[in-house]
């Protein structure tokens, strides 16, 4: 399949397998013939595409297919969560002890006593530009999310009330 030409010359059409052909009909067989050979091919080629399209598309195939190595990603990440969960709780009983925050509570005293000036210190000025900035951003999104959520609650009340005026209008007894 595929091999061969893909243009026909003068030669392809004035012969066919080795023979002169001698009239014009002759040469429209042959082209006719091997229109039908490719039309054959490229029908082969698009079924062959079609079947591999619905292996490639067939879920529950492959899951079938890789239900090994499936069940073991599965294990090997609930594993891994599994892992994180107990290492925080782990961690997190550790810094309950009461060494662990008399140990803490040096380290801070030390800190302060080595740099004071960082105690309580005020942010800086690009500190506070930032902040401020993040503040009016995300206050502006809240107010177009909620200005955005109130017309649609309207426009949905308007609906249910145009509704309930055209079935009651089309109502048999709402003429009476």
């Amino acid at each position: 399949m595929g091999e061969g030409t893909t243009r026909i010359d003068n030669t392809s059409i004035a012969r066919n397998n080795g023979r002169t052909l001698a009239a014009p009909e002759e040469a429209t067989k042959a082209l006719e013939a091997e229109i039908a050979v490719v039309r054959e091919e490229l029908g082969e080629l698009v079924a062959e595409m079609d079947r591999r399209r619905h292996e490639a598309l067939d879920i529950r195939r492959h899951l079938r297919r890789h239900a090994v190595e499936i069940t073991l990603t599965a294990i090997g990440l609930v594993g891994a969560a599994t892992g994180f969960v107990w290492l925080g709780m782990w961690r997190a009983r550790r810094r309950e002890r009461l060494t662990s925050q008399a140990d803490r509570l040096r380290r801070a005293m030390t800190r302060m006593i080595d740099r004071p000036e960082r105690v309580a210190a005020e942010p800086t000025v690009p500190a506070k530009i930032v902040t401020a900035a993040a503040n009016a951003a995300v206050a502006t999104l809240i107010k177009k999310a909620l200005d955005r959520a109130v017309q649609h609650a309207m426009d949905s009340g308007r609906d249910h009330s145009a509704r309930r005026d055209v079935v009651e209008a089309t109502r048999p007894d709402a003429a009476a």
